[in-house]
């Protein structure tokens, strides 16, 4: 399967990359700075900013599938205290919405797209701790962003799948983990290998087509 992911210069981006070149895809990565992306032999860069539709467009010709790992890794405390901006507020909104169009204009289907547990069905979901937390952190704005992101693959027509982890960690494979379409949660945390693995399970078996999927940890 040819399979271009977009934000794999972040770290759940980049376990999704390469764990689909593990398993025999056909693998492209998108990226504003191909001196990010993953260095191993087999996968193809494509230099492009996801805000720029004809860039998008180019790389989401002839691929079979799509994985969208966008998001915006400053701090947003940081970004709160008056750093500099280095990614727009709206890069999932924007970034999915050209994706879609590209998608749909090259009748390309499959969409995976991560968004993040506590918007959309699970908005609901967190508990007052975890959403004390939210708001400590100032990951409101992120969260918005991810509100509008999930709208627009909720309403384009074509085979997603939307993936909501949990806490993603650093942390080991385990091969081990829920995947609930009905908001259920186990442990607070996932690995991104396991993430990574999960998308990759789901796109070769075609499953949780058009489905919101909560994904956590289970304990060993």
């Amino acid at each position: 399967m040819k399979v271009v992911v977009f934000g794999a210069t972040g770290k759940a981006g980049r376990a999704v990359a390469l764990t689909l070149l593990a398993a025999g895809h056909q693998v492209t990565v998108f990226a504003r700075d191909p001196a990010k992306a993953p260095a191993q032999n087999g996968i193809s860069v494509i230099a492009g900013d996801a805000l720029n539709a004809a860039e998008v467009a180019r790389a989401v010709a002839g691929q079979d599938a799509v994985v969208v790992s966008l998001g915006n890794s400053q701090n947003p405390v940081i970004l709160w205290l008056g750093a500099k901006r280095t990614t727009p507020p709206n890069i999932c909104e924007v970034g999915t919405a050209n994706v879609i169009a590209a998608m749909t204009a090259a009748s390309v289907t499959r969409l995976v797209c991560i968004s993040s547990y506590g918007v959309g069905d699970t908005r609901d979901r967190p508990s007052r701790a975890h959403k004390l937390i939210f708001r400590l952190l100032r990951l409101g704005e992120q969260m918005a962003d991810k509100e509008q992101q999930e709208k627009l693959v909720k309403a384009s027509g074509l085979d997603w799948t939307l993936v909501q982890p949990v806490g993603l960690t650093d942390g080991a494979a385990t091969g081990r983990w829920l995947a609930s379409p009905t908001g259920e949660r186990r442990k607070r945390t996932i690995s991104r290998v396991d993430l990574a693995a999960f998308i990759v399970e789901t796109l070769s078996g075609g499953r949780h087509l058009r489905e919101t999927v909560v994904l956590s940890g289970l304990t060993i």
